[in-house]
């Protein structure tokens, strides 16, 4: 049930990761020339805040739906979605804790990440952080490119997990990125049901200073907070 909890969470959260790319990988070495050219540049990404928007894509609904947000994020193991205007879920981590909120219902999820190593919840993590890599060997390691095109403005990756049990649920992943100072521009998820979920940032700040408080939950007596074992 918690690894359901997460997918759930991720499937309304998620940020992560590019946006759509056409086109084959080229054989001469381009694409992978790109992609390593991006993930040099994240070795300097310190913290980031963007606000976003992000379009949900179902297949029993004739209509996306959408909703606005704010991302924080800080080197190694920090980040901080806020989706919805006024804010109605959050997904957090604050190092050692992944965090599941629901503040109209104040209700929190609390996942203690010390401990897990592989299984779904690290692929979920991987996933949350693949937007800001700080490591592009470890990032080959866990997604591969297949398929990329570029204009003079934009370059756009196609990836997928290298593990069968994270492909299972999200076959495939997308990154945007601006040509110009290497920017993530847009992310896109693709899910097992055929659903996707695109994430559009705009006005990002690179290595802004962040206030640690950012990462820590406020959660006043009335919340309901539980802790369920995180799934490995």
């Amino acid at each position: 049930m918690a690894s359901r909890r997460i997918v759930g969470a991720l499937r309304i959260l998620l940020l992560l990761t590019g946006a759509g790319g056409g086109g084959a990988v080229s054989a001469d070495g381009v694409a992978d020339a790109a992609l390593d050219r991006w993930l040099d540049a994240q070795a300097g990404l310190t913290s980031w805040k963007s606000e976003f928007v992000q379009t949900r894509h179902l297949e029993a609904l004739t209509q996306p739906l959408s909703a606005p947000g704010t991302v924080w994020f800080v080197a190694p193991d920090r980040f901080r979605w806020e989706l919805g205007r006024p804010v109605r879920s959050i997904a957090l981590r604050d190092g050692s804790n992944l965090w599941m909120l629901s503040p109209p219902l104040k209700r929190a999820e609390r996942y203690e990440l010390a401990t897990v190593a592989q299984g779904p919840m690290k692929d979920a993590l991987t996933l949350l952080d693949s937007g800001f890599p700080r490591n592009g060997a470890e990032f080959r390691k866990r997604f591969e490119l297949l398929q990329f095109s570029g204009t003079n403005a934009t370059w756009m990756f196609r990836l997928r997990p290298r593990s069968l049990a994270t492909r299972r649920l999200l076959p495939a992943l997308s990154l945007e990125v601006r040509t110009n100072d290497l920017a993530l521009v847009a992310s896109e998820l693709e899910f097992s049901d055929g659903s996707r979920m695109r994430n559009d940032f705009t006005g990002s700040e690179r290595n802004p200073s962040i206030p640690p408080d950012t990462f820590a939950p406020v959660l006043d007596p009335g919340w309901k907070i539980t802790t369920p074992a995180a799934p490995r």
